[in-house]
């Protein structure tokens, strides 16, 4: 018998109702009770691993009616650059050499090192600069030994052979020099060092210099660097000629600066200077500055060109000779009859050595050097 109409629809509406029920209320009450326990086990197990993560350390109140904590992350950016540490030892050498031969036979050897080592508070710089020049003297023809004659008179076509001269070391100039510093601050520092230098030219066989003192550094960049000194020596020079009344032994002053500066992407132009006064005679001082302009070739090669200037107030002494040319005066012209006479002229005539007398040496020596500087 079928039911009625209205019976018919209220079935279709139940079990409607039925499959229209959430999923979680078909799944049985027994699972449901299992997987919410599983869910409380996990996150009790995530909890404490979330407190214990370093990354994230808690809150912490501020002290005072400040309203609700808040973290503040004050670790550095992690994409900016860590400083550069210091550039530790490096070293450059120099090397020139100049060789001439034929009708002028000369050589010219050039050779320069120095060492340094840049630390976090501190300096050190070793540096030997040298050059050695020889050139021969003039050719001359040597009359054989054993010809014979007289004294009024030149002999006829005597045999003579050529004699080249050996190339003599005319100028040795060297200077051995070493420094330290270590700062009492950015800005201040003191320093210690000595040197030793030859100068033939100037007089000077050896001069050892040792010295003391503090320091300012004015700028201190990639850039430019500039720094001034002021210290007190001790000096023990030998000179080639001794002066009487000069001491060759004093303490002093001296004063320095050393400045360097970039130009551009491969250029540096240096400039050093170093002064020494006598502290017992004012008069009595010297100083020492150097121009030098590099220009980097590669990463270890630059070409460098230099100007030294060496100056001494009171210069070292020399023997030179007293020359004389004279022709002969005859007044009666009667020659071999006692009245000749040796009248001196300016050209021409015989030289004749009267003797030595003693004079100053220049006060300036000026040194100008191109070489290849090898770097690492």
């Amino acid at each position: 018998m079928r039911k009625p109409a209205a019976d018919r629809l209220g079935a279709r509406s139940t079990a409607g109702a039925r499959a229209r029920r959430p999923l979680v209320d078909q799944v049985p009450r027994s699972a449901r009770a299992v997987l919410l326990l599983a869910a409380v086990h996990v996150l009790g197990a995530a909890a404490p691993a979330h407190a214990q993560d370093p990354a994230e350390p808690p809150l912490e109140p501020l002290s005072g009616d400040h309203g609700p904590a808040h973290r503040v992350d004050l670790a550095q950016d992690p994409a900016a650059p860590p400083p550069e540490p210091p550039p530790g030892w490096t070293n450059e050498t120099e090397l020139s050499l100049a060789l001439t031969g034929g009708n002028s036979a000369a050589r010219t050897l050039g050779v320069g090192n120095t060492v340094r080592r840049i630390g976090e508070s501190s300096r050190l710089q070793v540096r030997f600069n040298g050059i050695r020049s020889g050139t021969a003297g003039d050719r001359f023809l040597l009359v054989t030994p054993g010809v014979r004659f007289p004294i009024t008179a030149l002999p006829r076509n005597p045999e003579a052979r050529l004699v080249r001269p050996p190339a003599d070391a005319e100028v040795e100039n060297y200077l051995l020099s070493g420094r330290y510093e270590m700062e009492f601050s950015e800005r201040f520092f003191w320093n210690a060092g000595g040197s030793w230098d030859r100068n033939s030219d100037a007089g000077i066989l050896n001069r050892y210099t040792a010295f003391a003192g503090v320091g300012n550094v004015w700028r201190d960049g990639d850039a430019l660097r500039f720094a001034t000194s002021y210290a007190t020596s001790y000096t023990n020079r030998i000179e080639e000629t001794a002066e009487p009344g000069k001491d060759p032994r004093f303490a002093g002053a001296r004063l320095g600066w050393d400045y360097r500066q970039r130009l551009g992407a491969a250029a540096v132009y240096e400039n050093e200077f170093t002064a020494n006064v006598n502290l017992t005679a004012a008069s009595d001082y010297s100083f020492n500055m150097v121009h030098a302009l590099s220009v980097a070739l590669s990463t270890q090669l630059a070409l460098r060109v230099g100007l030294q200037w060496l100056y001494e107030h009171e210069p070292a002494l020399e023997e030179a000779a007293v020359i004389a040319r004279v022709e002969v005066v005859d007044p009666d012209g009667v020659p071999l009859n006692g009245d000749e006479r040796f009248e001196t002229v300016a050209d021409g005539g015989v030289a004749i050595t009267l003797g030595t007398s003693r004079v100053r040496k220049d006060r300036l020596d000026t040194v100008f050097r191109t070489a290849l500087v090898i770097g690492f």
